[in-house]
């Protein structure tokens, strides 16, 4: 096992995990700390299902980004859906779903070209619309102007993530079950052989160094959402 293996596949992942779950606890307890002024969008929601209901069209859908500008809500949302199919997609590294697949009367080959099929075009879309947005904040003069290093940085960070996971799903074609033994022993604290195809590992690299980025980053919107919606729907 090589120094790169150990320290991506054995004493990273425990760090990210300790550091992410610190991160979001610290975060959080600001926010909740922080005094709320009244910003009420008129008119307010009159129940508490009608605020909750707003607010989850607001994050399912992107209402108002949708009402602004609907060529950027387009990019946006299918960017984030990708993004979001693909986070449930890897989690077929640890478990299955034995249970759906046999309800839908799929057998594990018919799984894997499931799984190579969508999880293909799912990364082909996302690099796409992480390059449209790139090419946007770049382009668009008013977008460009309040841009900082960081907003860059996160969808350079993303393409790369994108990029090498593409390189795995097109080229060097990784072996799911090393990787499913892995996490497995990883979450077990079991002694299982880290894979070693090199674009696993910048893969796996990158996609850490994301995790350990998000609570100190503009990534956290994802749950800070809840916040600013929930402030600016009440009465």
């Amino acid at each position: 096992m090589t120094v790169i293996e150990i320290l991506v596949g054995r004493i990273m992942p425990y760090i990210t995990f300790i550091v992410f779950l610190w991160g979001i606890y610290f975060k959080i307890r600001q926010w909740n700390k922080a005094p709320q002024g009244k910003m009420t969008l008129y008119p307010a929601s009159s129940t508490a299902g009608e605020k909750w209901k707003r607010i989850f069209k607001e994050i399912l859908v992107f209402e108002s980004l949708f009402k602004g500008n609907k060529v950027l809500w387009g990019g946006t949302w299918l960017f984030h859906a990708t993004l979001a199919l693909i986070i449930v997609g890897h989690s077929r590294v640890v478990t299955d779903f034995p249970l759906i697949w046999k309800a839908l009367g799929m057998g594990t080959e018919d799984v894997n070209t499931f799984s190579h099929i969508v999880g293909g075009f799912a990364g082909v879309v996302i690099l796409v619309m992480g390059i449209y947005l790139l090419f946007r904040r770049m382009s668009v003069q008013r977008v460009k102007e309040i841009s900082d290093w960081e907003d860059y940085f996160m969808i350079g960070l993303i393409l790369a993530i994108v990029v090498t996971g593409d390189i795995m799903r097109f080229v060097t074609h990784f072996d799911l079950a090393q990787s499913r033994e892995y996490f497995t022993a990883l979450v077990t604290f079991g002694r299982a052989a880290v894979p070693s195809d090199p674009a696993f590992l910048t893969h796996y690299f990158l996609g850490q160094l994301l995790v350990i980025y998000i609570p100190f980053s503009k990534f956290l919107h994802i749950p800070g959402v809840f916040y600013s919606k929930s402030i600016l729907y009440q009465e």
